[in-house]
């Protein structure tokens, strides 16, 4: 697949999804760069801003699994995973076990409302997402590539709502924030709902999952330049406070930064927004584009921090400026 061809299937697949989900162009965006990276997606929002409805729409113009699984309280890692049933010949009373799949045996895995699930339920997508594998009783059973988790969330301001653990967070490919449309796009929203033309849930599908892999196949061949290489790696190390190219003005608002998985997260993302943007090689604008879905979540702050209103996406932004500085003779646009 050549690039102009790839670029009219990502354009023609933004354009569909837009046409239903109004008002969020930013947000399908970077599910789409998650997509096409083959990570995990995060999505945090209030009830009501159609996380859950955007997700199924683009499961449905793609010719993959999908499968729902609402999290609750009361939700067992069993209910994700699969149990082990037993059975009883009638004939010969002989007892075996046979395994029975859930739901996370699929393509697309949306986690409805995830946070409201306990941290020991939210963990049992640990294995499924990092390793594509599921293990119950002992024996191992492998996943069908490709597989990803979209995730969505309440704030965790919300009642009833459970922090994700670090390991699980940092698992996610990118974590995007979901806002209010702007009025336009919400009254064309009303229109369509009185001309009776919202999403119900048919199955249309417009690429074919030939295309996703050759996709996926020139997302790996798309370059990156050294410079560019070694200004992310000095930008995923100067957020961490141990660090010699930390930033002493930052010493009271971060915890802990962002891990190595981080930075090769961010080459990923920045590899696909390259390709949707039309180029054969990623740029710092790509770079600077992804860096705050794909660094907000993998960033600790401090209470301080959180008592100044300083929020991650403050520190990436500032932590952005600093190495711009540092290589404006060869970064700059």
């Amino acid at each position: 697949m050549k690039l102009d061809q790839a670029l009219e299937i990502l354009t023609n697949l933004k354009n569909n999804i837009s046409n239903y989900v109004l008002g969020q162009d930013k947000v399908i965006e970077e599910m789409l760069c998650c997509f096409f990276a083959r990570g995990h997606l995060l999505i945090t929002g209030a009830p009501g801003l159609a996380k859950t409805t955007l997700i199924k729409v683009m499961a449905n113009f793609l010719n993959l699994n999908f499968s729902r699984v609402q999290f609750t309280p009361d939700l067992l890692p069993s209910d994700i995973i699969g149990v082990d049933i037993l059975n009883i010949d009638p004939t010969s009373s002989q007892r075996s076990f046979k395994f029975s799949p859930g739901p996370i045996f699929t393509n697309i895995l949306l986690a409805d409302e995830i946070n409201r699930a306990s941290p020991r339920t939210q963990s049992a997508l640990l294995e499924a997402m990092e390793e594509l594998s599921c293990t119950v009783s002992g024996k191992t059973y492998p996943l069908d590539p490709p597989f990803m988790v979209f995730a969505t969330q309440n704030p965790y301001e919300s009642e009833g709502t459970y922090y994700l653990p670090e390991a699980e967070l940092d698992r996610f490919l990118i974590h995007t924030l979901i806002d209010y449309p702007d009025e336009v796009s919400e009254e064309n929203m009303l229109k369509k709902f009185n001309e009776d033309l919202l999403f119900k849930g048919e199955r249309r599908s417009i690429v074919q999952k030939e295309d996703i892999t050759e996709i996926f196949s020139l997302v790996t061949q798309t370059k990156i330049d050294d410079v560019l290489i070694k200004a992310t790696t000095e930008l995923v190390r100067s957020s961490r406070p141990k660090d010699a190219l930390f930033n002493a003005e930052l010493k009271d608002y971060i915890n802990y930064g962002v891990s190595p998985r981080g930075g090769l997260s961010l080459l990923r993302v920045a590899k696909v927004f390259a390709l949707m943007d039309g180029e054969e090689s990623v740029r710092w604008k790509h770079i600077v584009r992804m860096a705050p879905c794909v660094l907000r979540h993998r960033i600790k702050l401090t209470s301080f921090a959180r008592r100044e209103n300083i929020s991650e996406d403050d520190i990436v932004s500032k932590l952005l400026s600093n190495i711009e500085h540092k290589y404006n003779f060869i970064l700059k646009e």
